[in-house]
């Protein structure tokens, strides 16, 4: 797999700044987090044990093998689903979820993808992890002339996220999310992999907080 270019990376992250400059400011990480005891375990199953897709998420999370990696809005759209389903049961933070996103990314990118000591959302994943909930994303493209095709080989794509979470005790659960996330994609051959994401919360903006 190649490694995105400075020079790209340059023009990507330009892009991406010009694109969120009427955009709500980033939420800032809370503060009152709790210490994670250990990393994340990508399940797998084995031959005694159900396989990941049917215990994750209630068997509703997508995964890599969706995506068309020939076509870049396929990569870019089961990319953002992944990072956005978490299941509070397995998922000790946002980035396990990224983790499991790791076949979607190119060598270097998926190197970076590493679970922090803290889970910065915690406080937002209180009443769902009380509840053993997982979360269903939707993605849709962002209004606005966000997404790029660079070159031939590389893309930039802007989206939507939101999420509502799921309780298996079936509690009506009132929490969700929204944000729009930005991929850097390039291609080799006939295979895009996503080199770059980054995310911005517009939950804020959403509900009218800090005005």
């Amino acid at each position: 797999m190649t490694v995105h270019s400075h020079s790209y990376r340059t023009i990507a992250l330009s892009a991406c700044l010009v694109a969120f400059t009427s955009c709500a400011a980033e939420t800032p990480a809370s503060e009152d987090v709790a210490p994670v005891s250990a990393p994340t375990t990508i399940y797998e199953g084995s031959y005694t044990s159900a396989p990941a897709e049917d215990i994750l998420g209630g068997n509703t999370f997508t995964w890599p093998e969706a995506a068309d990696r020939s076509d870049v809005d396929s990569t870019a759209r089961v990319a953002a689903l992944m990072l956005h389903s978490w299941d509070t049961t397995v998922d000790r933070t946002e980035t396990a979820a990224a983790v499991r996103a790791r076949p979607l990314m190119s060598e270097a990118w998926a190197a970076n993808q590493i679970e922090p000591e803290r889970n910065a959302s915690n406080g937002e994943w209180l009443e769902p992890s009380e509840h053993q909930a997982y979360s269903v994303p939707r993605v849709v493209p962002a209004i606005g002339d966000s997404a790029q095709d660079v070159t031939p080989d590389r893309a930039i794509r802007v989206l939507d996220v939101t999420w509502r979470w799921v309780a298996r005790d079936e509690t009506p659960l009132q929490g969700a999310g929204h944000r729009q996330v930005t991929l850097y994609l390039e291609k080799t051959a006939d295979w895009w992999d996503v080199v770059v994401h980054q995310s911005r919360d517009m939950s804020a903006s959403m509900t009218g907080e800090g005005k």
